[in-house]
């Protein structure tokens, strides 16, 4: 009887388990990559949604990426991109 009682409880706990979103983390992992690229390579590349970086790694142009809960914010100018 006492198993029955746990393994409900177990049940219920993990079927409130959210599932993460983790979107925002692959797209700065490619942003990032696609930087580098630009920078080793001492060319211009872009990389989806319209951003492009020159030989020196800055960007063209600054963007807000919206995943939802998160944002990728792309700075103008130098590349940074941040999390918020």
């Amino acid at each position: 009887m006492s198993i029955m009682v746990i393994c409900g409880i177990c049940l219920v706990a993990l079927s409130f388990n959210p599932v993460l979103n983790l979107d925002h983390y692959y797209y700065m992992n490619e942003y990032l990559e696609t930087l580098c690229e630009s920078l080793t390579e001492k060319k211009t590349s872009s990389y989806k949604g319209g951003i492009f970086f020159n030989c020196m790694g800055h960007v063209y142009q600054g963007k807000t990426v919206d995943f939802g809960r998160h944002e990728v914010i792309v700075h103008l100018g130098n590349g940074y991109a941040t999390i918020r």
